[in-house]
């Protein structure tokens, strides 16, 4: 019971928690156009992203569906992208919260996309005879060692989960070490990696401010991240490339941070959000201050480098530009994205880079070599053809589960 004070208080401290407190009480719940929706939940941007390729497959197929995130930007993303599907933010994980929503929405499952496991939100829907599962399961490098030391309180949640489509057989075998019956865990595939039916588009502002000079994405940056992608971009130029830069911070809040960091830096700044877009000069920094066009930009770029990893983050999807069609860099820390940095060693749609005067080294030879840059780009994007279909499994899986069958196929 003292989940609901600490919420409140989180609520009454930071403004981000006062907007939409009466969806995370539960008194304002996602509600369906039809009976009986699965209900979707997805933490932030990058799940929202994974989770839409479920959402689209059973709305597809005429499924009724409603949607929640944890954070703004993940529900604005939902309901900028997808504006038919009933969006709200996730109750705080209290017993009453929980139980105010699930009795407004009344969904037939809920669907959790990667590691939201959340134990009131859990037992809540037990309670009421709700299959829940995990798709897209992963437990990463570094969280796994910390679940394992809170296992004796976290068993009993991981117990209650009627089914787990893991992304891969090494995050199957940690779900079942934590205390997942292994009867409940199948291998469905990373939703992140489920190669796009089509290439998304660029909003036709942003293709002409990027038609007139080559560009590279600095995308998912931290602190520090911004400014290593301007210096290797000043590096190259002062060789004679032409090129532009567009950088894409992670987290929104740290937009005027990172502003100021390039600028300080010397960097001449565009923001994406400008009245009157300008076009994109040789040497210039476009700053996206927007949710939900990086894969778009990442489309036209000539390559990428993906953030969280020159600082000890772990990383993001390093896979999402290789999906576009652009090879990508990365630094040493990628302990939450191992598999995708395996993946393009493996194939050369990518490098390791460790400092600003590796990356701008790294950047130069894909510059340079363009027959190796694209025969590089192919093989990654054959590899990652083994991830096709995971939206159609994750929604086998589910079907399987209300059916009453067993989870393996």
């Amino acid at each position: 019971m003292v989940g609901l004070p600490v919420g409140l208080l989180a609520a009454a401290l930071r403004p981000a928690w006062r907007e939409g407190l009466p969806e995370r009480l539960g008194l304002r719940a996602p509600r369906a156009d039809g009976p009986d929706p699965h209900w979707v939940h997805a933490a932030s941007v990058g799940e929202v992203q994974a989770a839409l390729r479920l959402i689209d497959r059973l709305t597809g197929r005429g499924d009724a569906l409603v949607a929640s995130t944890t954070t703004l930007t993940g529900r604005a993303l939902a309901r900028r992208t997808r504006p038919g599907l009933a969006t709200a933010l996730a109750p705080l994980d209290h017993p009453w919260c929980v139980a105010a929503a699930l009795s407004r929405c009344a969904p037939r499952s809920l669907v959790l996309v990667e590691t939201e496991l959340w134990p009131s939100w859990i037992a809540g829907a037990e309670r009421r005879q709700v299959p829940v599962l995990v798709v897209s399961g992963r437990i990463s490098d570094r969280s796994f060692p910390r679940y394992r030391r809170l296992s004796r309180w976290l068993e009993p949640t991981l117990r209650r989960l009627s089914a787990v489509g893991a992304r891969s057989q090494r995050d199957a075998e940690r779900f079942v070490a934590l205390g997942v019956p292994e009867r409940n865990v199948v291998v469905t595939g990373d939703l992140k990696l489920e190669p796009p039916a089509a290439p998304p588009e660029l909003a036709p502002d942003l293709g002409a401010a990027l038609a007139r000079v080559p560009y590279w994405v600095a995308g998912s940056t931290h602190p520090g991240e911004e400014v290593a992608a301007w210096e290797a971009t000043r590096a190259l130029r002062r060789e004679g490339a032409r090129l532009a830069l567009v950088v894409a911070p992670r987290h929104p809040e740290r937009i005027e941070a990172a502003a100021q960091a390039l600028e300080a830096a010397g960097a001449k700044l565009t923001r994406r959000s400008a009245s009157a877009l300008p076009v994109l000069g040789d040497g210039e920094v476009l700053l996206l201050d927007t949710l939900g066009e990086l894969a778009a930009v990442y489309s036209g770029a000539r390559a990428a480098f993906v953030g969280g990893t020159l600082v000890p983050v772990g990383g993001h999807n390093l896979l999402e530009p290789l999906q576009a069609g652009v090879p990508v860099l990365f630094g040493p820390h990628t302990s939450n994205a191992r598999d995708g940095a395996e993946l393009l060693l493996a194939t050369g749609a990518g490098a390791r880079v460790d400092g600003e005067a590796s990356l701008a080294a790294a950047l130069g030879a894909l510059l340079e070599d363009d027959a190796e840059r694209h025969a590089g780009i192919a093989r990654g994007r054959l590899a990652l053809e083994d991830h096709r279909g995971a939206a159609e499994r994750s929604a086998a899986l589910l079907d399987r589960v209300l059916a009453g069958g067993g989870v393996a196929p």
